[in-house]
């Protein structure tokens, strides 16, 4: 089974038609080998998951996730700031991609990665990784 953060295959054509292919199908899967003795060991280095953007798979550490998770935000803050048209790109750097995003692609890759790292640490607190 897959444990996703977006749920992409739940969106409607709908939305995929206002949103555009990347928005709809932007997601973040997580691994199903995570263990409560990889935590104990190396948190920082265990491995999540994969975000899938672009139909690219980016691998992602705990470490990656926490550190992209914040230059995501900051970014999506800063664009939100400045009030940037709809159609404007803006690049996103994740583990050496740049991924040209429009202002709603940032935003919900910010939300993503956030979602991500949150209930990451939730499943390790609640004990599902053992």
């Amino acid at each position: 089974m897959t444990h996703s953060i977006n749920q992409p295959w739940a969106i409607s054509e709908k939305h995929v038609t206002r949103y555009g292919e990347t928005w709809a199908n932007m997601d973040f899967e997580f691994d199903s080998k995570i263990s409560e003795k990889n935590f104990k060991t190396e948190p920082m280095e265990c491995f999540i998951g994969h975000l899938l953007i672009f139909n690219q798979r980016i691998g992602m550490r705990y470490k990656d996730l926490i550190a992209y998770s914040k230059s995501i935000d900051t970014l999506a803050n800063n664009v939100y700031a400045n009030k940037a048209k709809k159609q404007d790109a803006f690049a996103a750097d994740i583990k050496g991609r740049t991924l040209m995003l429009r202002k709603h692609e940032i935003g919900k890759l910010a939300q993503t990665l956030s979602d991500a790292l949150d209930c990451a640490m939730r499943k390790y607190e609640l004990g599902l990784y053992l």
